[in-house]
């Protein structure tokens, strides 16, 4: 089971070597899932957002950086 469901690609199906790109489509990506429900987000009060998905798995969202933290 997919629970994040992948992301358009640019048309050459590169990926954006631009990490302003890169950033955009991780973020499309995260709100999709959450969107569908395979993932729920939550602000912390360190200003990291907490990243719960479906199976688990829980990630820390900083800028720049994703630490798995469970």
């Amino acid at each position: 089971m997919t629970l994040i469901p992948p992301v358009s690609l640019p048309a050459d199906g590169l990926r954006p070597e631009n990490p302003d790109a890169a950033k955009a489509l991780v973020t499309i990506a995260i709100a999709v899932a959450v969107e569908m429900g395979g993932a729920a987000i939550a602000a912390l009060e360190s200003g990291s957002l907490e990243l719960r998905l479906a199976t688990g798995e829980i990630f820390h969202l900083r800028e720049g950086t994703i630490a798995r933290v469970a």
